[in-house]
């Protein structure tokens, strides 16, 4: 994993329990160094090393510890510009969450050996949806509990609860299922456009589509359609070429957006 995860949990820990407590975890997690690196590649133990000598030391629990690093980290990556990168992916919390993956992606031209975790949106409301998080490593599922929270209270000022509905472990993959409860009229505002613009579509005479599209083939609806009759129509474009290909000319026929 990069620096960047460990220094974000050290910052954490100072800033929430000080400098002196810092240092006691670490030594108790017998890390010698105190800094690290923000892009260098460190090993996957180290951070939960770090955060089983704070659960220790500290007496709270693994879950509350992650979800207060992962609230932090959107604060602590601000120093480092990318507080600008989050405020820009787009108007809504709904944008964030299905861009997601992308953000990752975008992150990986700077940190190009990171190993990023996917995420999957489904049965999405006006109020909340379902989000699926998969990575390699685990234990970070209230991490990533925190990180989502803040991000929509700190960019987009809206309320969001997460709860962790089930986990389960597929050979070296976690797979996370939360429920995010949140105002998501959003979602319920694009659904009526685009319903709006399905409606608003006029439909096609064939003629047209054929002056439009004057090599084409038109294929039918039906159910079954075998290897030797699967051309329904064909234009006449296309028989003045192949003239021995006769089918039948839809002419006026309307032509339906589906």
């Amino acid at each position: 994993m990069y620096g960047l995860l460990v220094e974000n949990f050290s910052e954490y820990i100072k800033g929430e329990f000080g400098e002196d407590k810092w240092e006691e975890i670490r030594r108790h997690a017998r890390i010698e160094q105190s800094d690290f690196s923000t892009h260098k590649v460190y090993n996957e133990t180290l951070l939960p090393k770090l955060a089983k000598s704070a659960v220790e030391l500290l007496g709270i629990p693994s879950e509350k510890l992650m979800f207060g690093m992962g609230t932090y980290f959107v604060e602590f990556v601000g120093q480092y510009g990318y507080d600008r990168v989050l405020s820009v992916l787009g108007r809504h919390v709904r944008d964030f969450l299905n861009g997601l993956d992308n953000l990752h992606e975008y992150l990986k031209f700077s940190y190009p050996r990171m190993k990023p975790p996917s995420f999957f949106c489904e049965n999405e409301s006006s109020t909340g949806m379902l989000l699926h998080y998969r990575s390699r490593r685990r234990g970070y599922a209230y991490y990533t509990m925190g990180q989502i929270t803040q991000v929509a209270k700190y960019f987009y000022d809206c309320p969001l609860e997460m709860e962790l509905l089930q986990e389960e472990f597929v050979f070296d993959t976690s797979h996370v299922t939360f429920q995010l409860t949140f105002d998501n009229r959003a979602f319920s505002n694009q659904v009526s456009l685009t319903l709006l613009r399905e409606e608003n579509v006029l439909p096609l005479k064939g003629n047209m589509l054929f002056e439009i599209f004057p090599f084409c083939i038109l294929f039918s609806s039906t159910d079954y359609v075998s290897l030797f009759e699967y051309i329904s129509y064909c234009d006449e474009s296309l028989l003045s070429v192949h003239p021995h290909d006769a089918v039948p000319y839809i002419g006026d026929a309307n032509v339906h957006h589906s």
